[in-house]
């Protein structure tokens, strides 16, 4: 039997890099995250700059480890991506201390923590087009 995923990422409209995050526990599985992002941005035209909605809702924390390499790893990403919203189960509060910790660290303000779907979408909704907004709203559904 196949272990679960850790992550998905995928880039299926216009701009919008997809993430899921399911489980990762260490720094090794951050590097592997990583280089998920990495394939999904050079997928987008050379043009073009992704925006990564990135669906945090399935995990509980990060381990340490972890969550010092996913710093280190937001940091790189920050010439990588035109936006980014990550967004985490509203009542997950230990969750949503460390991403907003982990996102103020790595400083880009086009990256932001959001507690519901509905939060992340209006905020992607400005710089989205209509199928990317579309697409977004279904990635976001399909985690409730």
């Amino acid at each position: 039997m196949a272990a679960p995923p850790r992550f998905t990422v995928e880039l299926r409209v216009g701009r919008l890099l997809e993430a899921r995050i399911f489980s990762l526990k260490t720094a090794e599985d951050v590097v592997e995250y990583g280089a998920a992002i990495a394939a999904g941005v050079a997928k987008a035209p050379a043009t073009v700059m992704p925006i990564l909605c990135a669906d945090h809702r399935p995990v509980r924390v990060y381990p340490q480890p972890a969550a010092d390499r996913l710093t280190e790893m937001f940091k790189r990403n920050n010439t990588r991506l035109a936006h980014a919203a990550l967004v985490i189960d509203p009542a997950n509060a230990t969750l949503l201390l460390q991403l907003e910790r982990i996102v103020r660290e790595a400083n880009y303000e086009r990256r932001k923590v959001f507690r519901d779907a509905a939060s992340t979408l209006a905020h992607l909704g400005t710089v989205l087009d209509s199928a990317e907004r579309a697409r977004a709203a279904a990635f976001l559904a399909e985690w409730v």
